[in-house]
């Protein structure tokens, strides 16, 4: 039987089963200050614990957001990839907002991870 929650939602660090979780919610990086209109760098990192990348059992991709707008897809295939990124993006508007990442286990489905940033001028 699988576990709750998974394969049919969006799988969190509070959803998900604890120790699942800890391999598959994804770990938003990014430095504290965040200026309007200029790039910085994102780091993602699959799981505060690491992800296996064999045939039968990885990590498919990640997508980036920012609330609810698409930022970008980075793919991976098992054995040869390691599911961590860094993305240079530009926030164009100051104030809150936040941060989303996606990454799917071709086994356990799709999980989320968050993070709040401030965009100041």
């Amino acid at each position: 039987m699988s576990e709750p929650g998974l394969f049919c939602q969006i799988n969190t660090a509070a959803t998900g089963p604890a120790e699942t979780a800890k391999k598959h919610v994804p770990v938003i990086t990014l430095p504290e200050k965040i200026k309007a209109g200029e790039p910085f760098t994102v780091t993602i990192k699959v799981g505060e614990a690491p992800h296996v990348m064999e045939n039968g059992h990885f990590i498919q991709f990640i997508d980036l957001y920012c609330g609810h707008i698409y930022l970008s897809r980075v793919d991976f295939t098992a054995v040869m990839t390691k599911p961590d990124i860094s993305l240079s993006i530009v926030l164009q508007h100051e104030g809150s907002r936040t941060l989303r990442a996606f990454s799917r286990c071709n086994l356990h489905g799709i999980w989320e991870g968050t993070r709040e940033v401030n965009v100041i001028t």
